[in-house]
Parts: structure tokens; C-alpha cells; sequence
């Protein structure tokens, strides 16, 4: 059996208000294409279908468009689940009808969340929110609430890995998981997904499943040097952060006994043998169709320093200054005179000539709304630890109100 793992697709996405729609639809025309031509079976999806709980129509209409495609293959099943920027209810509102189409969504978990692909069997385990794991109670220490989330967390996945193996009979077993795993690294466009990113959890967390496919985090990547436990990664890039990033999809080649060959169309030396089952993985590369370039250049060479950034992409440049200079940003654009768009320009200055209208660090767009509230507590000198739970656990009750 073939399987085609991927994840954090993020429809609706913006940077800098700029729309990524036709990057994405060139990222599912590319998909459809690779599981008719790799012949695969089952596409898993792990969570960030959309960037938000309330996509835009245009979004929505792009996922329809792609399973309706997908159905029209007829010979590849699919199972998404959600991620904590998914709206639970959004997902799950046509799941009986996409069911029909060997479609299986999860929205949100159930006590079981077990989908049985013939050739192996898949644990769907979406983005577990706090509410579907423990009870909050009042007077909770975060620490406490840190060993109850982890816990119900390792007891969740206990049960799923149990229901896959009364099933399996012998057959490989995966798991699904959208949340943060101890020993990855992550970019600048994830948001923590639970109070303070509590919900992290160790690699041994999958330990019996033989192939965890993960969303979340969009680098691609092993987990901890671990073949089998894998971040897909975005498919494309979601930020500057992320601008030398390689975006990839997962390949699973599964076979019950080792003495069936197995033939790949791109062989990978990374391999994982257990037991008489093999599982053989590959990288496969999606083509880039819109670069995004971080470029430091020099004030007094500016022009030529820019000539180095490629002709239609993205860019985020920094300038080395000696001083301030109010029209930075003006002076950057004409420079790049048209070649390129400059989304972001920033300064880098001498400590010394450093001002408060004009700082080196992150703008405001950039940061997460719990980064802010501690700059603010930092300014007032408020007592931050106290304040800062409180706003954690507001934020994360807010965040959930806009999933439901």
C-alpha cells in the first residue's frame, strides 16, 4: 500500500495581506497529480486544512474543488483531521457525505477515531483541545494542569493504538497527530496550541504505531532522528521564516512481509524495518511557485546589494544603517524597481542609534498576542507570572470559542 502524508495546508492564508490562493491551488493541482502518477492509495491529511475557523468562500471553494477532484480519481482514499486552527463543526459538517466518497474527516476526537485503509490501519487523531481531554477546576496551578494535559494526552493515544492493533491483526498501524513533539523544530508561523504549549509532548508518546504522520510544525522533518515519526510540513512557505525551507510531502511504501518487494518510482535510503514489515519512506519535493527571499544589504550599496534577489518574489529586507532614515522603506521599493515586491524592510542600527519609532526587532504584525501583553507588562512593570497565566488561559478560551 502507498500512502501520501501531508499536513498544515493553511487555505486562506495571507502574509503581509497578500492572498496565497493561487499558490495554493498550484500546490493541489500538483497533489492530484502526484497520487495518479505515484499511484497512491490513501492521503492523510493532519490538521490546518484552513488558516482560520471562519475561512473565506474562496478557501472553502478551493478544498470542495480538490475532493471533488479526488473523488473523480476513485482510487485513493483520503482521512483529514483537524488542527487547532480548524473550526471542529467546519470540518465535520459534510463528513457523512464525504464518507461515501472514502473521504474520512475528523473534526475533533471521539473515543475512537479508527479508519481501517485494507492495507493498514489509521489512528485520525485531531488536534485535541483542552476540553476534550480534562475538566478544569477552580484553583488549578499550571503545573498541575501541565501533568493532567500531558496525561490525558499519553492516555488518548494509549486507546487509539489499542483499537488500531484489535483491528490490524497483524497489519501496520499509524497514528495522526496535530501538536508540538518534544525535539522539533519549529518557525515563526505556528502559534502555540495549548497554554503556554503545555500539550508538548516526548517522541515515546508513539511508541507501537509504526508510522506517526504529523501536522503542526511546518519544517519538514523527523522527530528526534526517528524515520518514522515525521512532520509533513507546510506545503508552501507561510512565512520569511521558513524562506530556506525545502517543502515536501511524506511517501509510505507498506508491505506486511519483508520478502515482497517493494519497487519506489523514487528510492530513499531511509528505511525502517519491524519485524517481518517493512516500511519504506521517501521525501517528494513540491515545486516552488512563489519565493520568498530574506536579503541583508548595506545602505550604500543598496541597488546592487538587491540585484542578488530573484525577479517575482517575495522579499523581507533588512538594511544596515548607521543612522536612522524616516524614508527607508521608500528609498528599499524604488530600489528593487518593480523586479521583485518588498514586503517587509527593516533596520538594523547600532544599538546607539537605535530609536523607539524605529526598532530592529519584530513589527507589530509579526508577533503573537501573548508576546505583546508581556511587552506591556514589562513596560508598566506589572507582576509578569500572574498576569500571564491569566491572559494564557483567556487567550486559550478565546481561541476555542472561535474553533467550535
Amino acid at each position: 500500500m502507498r500512502i501520501l502524508h501531508t499536513a498544515d495546508w493553511h487555505l486562506g492564508a495571507r502574509l503581509v495581506e497578500r492572498d496565497r490562493l493561487p499558490e495554493h491551488a498550484a500546490f493541489l493541482d500538483w497533489l492530484l497529480e502526484t497520487l495518479r502518477s505515484e499511484k497512491i492509495d490513501a492521503l492523510l491529511v493532519s490538521g490546518d486544512v484552513f488558516d482560520a475557523a471562519n475561512p473565506p468562500q474562496d478557501a472553502v471553494a478551493l478544498y470542495f474543488d480538490f475532493l471533488k477532484r479526488l473523488a473523480d480519481l476513485k482510487t485513493v482514499q483520503a482521512v483529514i483531521t483537524g488542527g487547532n486552527h480548524d473550526s471542529a463543526s467546519h470540518l465535520n459538517a459534510p463528513r457523512e457525505l464525504l464518507k461515501r466518497f472514502d473521504v474520512h474527516v475528523f473534526g475533533h476526537a471521539g473515543e475512537t477515531n479508527v479508519v481501517d485503509l485494507g492495507g493498514a490501519v489509521v489512528a485520525a487523531v485531531p488536534f485535541l483541545r483542552e476540553r476534550d481531554l480534562r475538566q478544569a477546576t477552580a484553583g488549578e496551578t499550571i503545573t498541575a494542569v501541565h501533568e493532567q494535559l500531558r496525561a490525558a494526552i499519553r492516555a488518548h493515544y494509549a486507546a487509539q493504538l489499542a483499537a488500531c492493533r484489535d483491528l490490524a491483526q497483524g497489519r501496520p498501524v499509524i497514528a495522526m497527530g496535530h501538536l508540538t513533539v518534544l525535539g522539533a523544530t519549529t518557525s515563526d508561523s505556528e502559534r502555540d496550541i495549548h497554554i503556554g504549549n503545555l500539550g508538548a509532548v516526548g517522541a515515546d508518546l508513539f511508541s507501537g504505531f509504526d508510522y506517526t504522520a504529523l501536522g503542526h510544525l511546518h519544517r519538514p522533518q523527523k522527530v528526534a532522528g526517528i524515520e518514522t515519526i515525521r512532520y509533513s510540513g507546510s506545503p508552501i512557505l507561510l512565512s520569511f521564516s521558513e524562506a530556506a525551507d525545502k517543502k515536501s510531502v511524506v511517501i509510505l511504501d507498506l508491505q506486511n512481509h519483508s520478502s515482497v518487494p517493494i519497487l519506489l518510482s523514487k528510492p530513499d535510503p531511509d528505511r525502517q524495518k519491524n519485524g517481518d514489515r517493512r516500511i519504506v519512506i521517501q521525501n517528494l519535493p513540491i515545486p516552488t511557485t512563489r519565493q520568498l527571499i530574506r536579503s541583508t544589504v548595506n545602505r550604500a550599496t543598496l541597488a546592487a546589494d538587491l540585484q542578488s534577489v530573484p525577479a517575482g518574489a517575495w522579499a523581507e529586507v533588512t538594511v544596515k544603517l548607521d543612522a536612522p532614515e524616516p524614508d527607508l522603506d521608500r528609498q528599499v521599493r524604488e530600489a528593487a524597481a518593480g523586479r521583485f515586491e518588498v514586503l517587509k524592510v527593516l533596520a538594523d542600527l547600532p544599538a546607539t542609534a537605535a530609536t523607539p519609532w524605529q526598532l530592529t526587532g519584530p513589527a507589530l504584525h509579526d508577533l503573537q498576542p501573548r508576546d505583546v501583553f508581556r511587552e506591556l507588562l514589562q513596560e508598566k512593570q506589572l507582576p509578569s507570572d500572574e498576569l500571564s497565566a491569566v491572559f494564557d488561559e483567556l487567550l486559550a478560551l478565546r481561541e476555542a470559542k472561535l474553533t467550535e
